[in-house]
């Protein structure tokens, strides 16, 4: 009956704090999005459009479209930015080279801190999403998708994380 059950004896339930660190992740990503829109993004934005965005009087649909173009330089931002954490992850390890070695020591594979992170950052993005689509981003006609497929994200995550 060794290893019966989710965990392994080896292995064991993660730890507390890995859950809190997706929530630190949800925070640090609000306050990198406000940061980002207010300091970088609409002033790209603005220069993007031209002489349409920098008169002083802004009409509805130009207000719209930095809004959309911000929240689309956030999203460009984040998933570039974690492509790059993974590429690197993924050319340190030594079973993205040899794939005879991917369930090498399975069930009791140790979870690097680099994975660990990884994962607690995307669960953290999701978490922050989910406030982020109700308060900050553009309402849109998939809201009500787009807000499942969050809340579904982030309980797929944990499920993978947990059971490991």
């Amino acid at each position: 009956m060794d290893g019966v059950g989710i965990w392994s004896r080896d292995i064991g339930p993660p730890e507390p704090w890995h859950s809190v660190t997706a929530v630190c992740f949800a925070v640090c990503l609000c306050g990198a999005r406000f940061l980002l829109d207010k300091f970088i993004f609409r002033g790209v934005t603005v220069w993007l459009l031209g002489k349409r965005a920098a008169s002083v009087k802004i009409d509805e649909v130009t207000q719209a479209t930095i809004i959309k173009c911000t929240e689309s330089m956030w999203k460009l931002t984040y998933y570039a930015t974690l492509e790059v954490y993974v590429l690197k992850i993924l050319f340190e390890e030594s079973w993205f080279w040899d794939s005879q070695l991917y369930f090498r020591g399975l069930p009791n594979q140790e979870l690097k801190l680099s994975i660990m992170l990884y994962y607690m950052c995307q669960c953290g993005f999701y978490l922050y999403s989910i406030p982020a689509l109700v308060l900050w981003e553009t309402r849109r006609k998939d809201f009500s998708v787009m807000m499942s497929h969050h809340v579904i994200t982030v309980a797929l995550i944990g499920i993978s994380y947990v059971t490991r």
